[in-house]
């Protein structure tokens, strides 16, 4: 098993990315997985960084582009002007670098092309979520990971946000007076824009229809007494789609746009490059379908998936992890994702128990979130586990 940590760019620079280098391969870590193609937010730094706090650009990736884009084009980050830093980590012996890319979550562009974002069921977009099914937002993320390859010698790519955003995905200031509620914004995440409408009629669905049922769903809820109905989106899965044949078909074929689009991106790009897609932005993979991932479909579209384990113990994230190996039968092209800190783990005994967990399930490769913005102790417990898992290896 090899292991990684993810790290954002704008923390590295061509004076310092040696220096963070060596720092890394201390740990026991042998890759980075980079962000090259990343959101907007704001970040604290507990160490190592001329920000405490940073708000990066949103939007941007973090290479220079090469390739004719359609009308959807990627806007390069001003951090470009210093320099290069992927060219030269690319060229760094001894170590793995993947590209962490965050396709349609992209509010800059979802701002600048919004016919091409989600639609929800009373046609309102959402800036922050391009649609899977649209075809020039298809084309922008294709483009983009081919561009990416075919210019750097990347071993793999990390594919974040292919599909559909929940509704809930802490937007900029949201604001509200309508107790949340998962059945709700389970409709909410459904997209009915003219693409979706018109491949679910391909697909024999009635899009309109559904249209419909999910506005006066969403209507019914907000214009009632109820406080909260507390139910779960695992609920309205188990319930809602289970009860409405539509719904299902509607829900599947979601999932296949999404497979399709890593089928296509994985036919674009140079073969040796491993492609694997993040399989969740929620918490539990049992509710990877509202995102248009269908687990096992997008295992044999790729070359495997990437697991985040964001669990309170170590024993859930070694059962969110069985329940996906049970989904797809299959550990050794499936990797996870562990926070060896706050808000997951609390101590060093914790960190050492949910590594070595995961790990006895055979999967290829185990990443850590985030190198930037984990405390001092947080990386000390991180090196112990790792130094403790080779000698019982």
């Amino acid at each position: 098993m090899s292991y990684s940590v993810y790290a954002y760019p704008w923390n590295l620079s061509p004076d310092n990315y040696r220096r963070k280098l060596d720092e890394i391969l201390a740990l026991g870590l042998q890759g980075m997985n980079l962000a090259l193609s990343y959101h907007a937010g704001k970040f604290i730094h507990p160490r190592g960084s001329d920000h405490r706090v940073y708000f990066p650009e949103d939007g941007v990736v973090y290479f220079p582009t090469r390739a004719r884009y359609g009308r959807i084009r990627p806007v390069p980050s001003r951090l470009l002007e210093q320099g290069d830093v992927l060219e030269q980590l690319a060229e760094t012996e001894g170590l793995q670098l993947n590209a962490w890319m965050v396709l349609l979550h992209n509010s800059r562009l979802g701002l600048s092309y919004p016919e091409a974002t989600v639609k929800n069921a009373f046609g309102n977009g959402y800036v922050y979520s391009l649609c899977p099914s649209h075809p020039e937002a298809r084309a922008y993320a294709v483009t983009l990971c081919r561009d990416l390859t075919a210019h750097y010698p990347i071993n793999g790519l990390l594919l974040e946000t292919p599909g559909y955003l929940a509704y809930n995905h802490g937007y900029h200031h949201e604001f509200a007076q309508a107790p949340p509620d998962p059945w709700m914004e389970a409709w909410l995440g459904l997209c009915f824009c003219e693409h979706c409408i018109a491949g679910a009629a391909h697909a024999g669905i009635d899009g309109p229809a559904l249209r419909r049922q999910a506005a006066a769903a969403v209507d019914d809820y907000l214009g009632g007494a109820e406080l909260s109905r507390k139910v779960t989106a695992i609920t309205w899965l188990e319930n809602e789609v289970r009860a409405n044949e539509e719904l299902a078909a509607f829900v599947q074929w979601r999932c296949d746009a999404v497979t399709s689009l890593v089928r296509e991106i994985r036919a674009q790009v140079r073969p040796e490059v491993e492609i694997k897609v993040i399989t969740t932005t929620q918490q539990s993979h049992r509710t990877s379908v509202l995102e248009g991932h269908d687990l096992p479909a997008l295992h044999d579209a790729a070359d495997g998936l990437e697991l985040p384990l964001y669990q309170p113990s170590a024993v859930a994230a070694q059962a969110e992890a069985e329940y996906v190996i049970q989904e797809v039968g299959d550990t050794a092209r499936l990797s996870a994702i562990l926070r060896p800190g706050w808000p997951d783990m609390h101590s060093r005994e914790q960190v050492m128990e949910t590594v070595a967990r995961v790990q006895a399930l055979g999967l290829s490769d185990l990443s850590f979130y985030n190198y930037d913005m984990l405390r001092p102790v947080n990386l000390t417990w991180l090196q112990q586990a790792l130094a403790g898992s080779r000698e019982t290896g």
